[in-house]
């Protein structure tokens, strides 16, 4: 494994979902001055929250390819655009070196380009940070697809290797119970086995936006790589989960 830090900030936790084109900024400074103590070569995947995802949403696009309509395919385009420009200015305050990146700067539709992820590893080794993010991307001919944040994180994984994954939630992890917000602690992946059902087989209580992390988060725990899952909103489990000592949070370990 690589020396790296690979994070993904959920669009629940910098954004306020329920209110169009609204920034959390409180949530990402916080982030941000979390991420300026790290001290470890780290690469950011973000979200769309209140902004990405409100626009998919009202011009139906999806993660199947389709022939979506040109407006819509840009305004969701350039709203991902302005919610990275937020969060990277957000870095700068705090001294960090952002580095926006584009997935179809290293990816090609759904694929990965391997040797240009490679190259934000180099970039990461050079005191900047690559951020990229969910967004619409061109497929083929006339057809668009919607890439989340938490594919992008499975694809930079797989070529990357990171000794630290960790996504960044507006919740404390997985919960066994939801109304009792009881925490379930750590999960073994077993090879390629379906996240989900395996999820609810140790009585994870897994919905909505938190099931496709975990679907990503078990894809890339198979790969024999340790997943966390924590909450933003308390930043300095940011620096807990990259240096050891995370206390509260989900740890999926990789599959031996």
């Amino acid at each position: 494994m690589q020396n790296l830090a690979l994070i993904k900030l959920g669009g629940s936790v910098i954004t306020f979902k329920d209110k169009p084109l609204s920034a959390n900024t409180d949530a990402i400074d916080g982030i941000s001055g979390a991420l300026a103590s790290l001290g470890i070569p780290t690469i950011i995947v973000h979200g769309g929250g209140s902004f990405g995802h409100h626009w998919s949403v009202k011009y139906d696009m999806h993660t199947k390819p389709a022939p979506y309509g040109a407006h819509g395919v840009s305004v969701v385009h350039e709203s991902m655009i302005a919610l990275n420009q937020i969060i990277s200015i957000s870095m700068i305050r705090a001294g960090l070196n952002p580095y926006s990146v584009a997935p179809p700067m290293f990816t090609t539709g759904h694929k990965a380009i391997s040797v240009k992820i490679r190259e934000l590893y180099t970039i990461a080794k050079s005191k900047l940070v690559p951020v990229t993010f969910g967004d619409v991307v061109h497929m083929a001919g006339r057809n668009y697809s919607i890439l989340s944040g938490d594919a992008l994180m499975s694809i930079l994984a797989k070529v990357l290797r990171p000794s630290k994954v960790i996504f960044v939630t507006n919740v404390d992890g997985i919960y066994r119970d939801l109304n009792t917000k009881e925490l379930v602690t750590e999960l073994v992946a077993k090879g390629k086995a379906d996240p989900i059902k395996f999820s609810h087989a140790v009585g994870a209580d897994v919905t909505g936006g938190m099931q496709r992390k975990v679907k990503e988060a078990f894809k890339i725990a198979s790969f024999g790589i340790d997943v966390m899952l924590i909450n933003g909103l308390v930043p300095e489990r940011i620096g807990q989960a990259v240096s050891g000592k995370l206390q509260v949070g989900t740890v999926i370990r990789g599959a031996k």
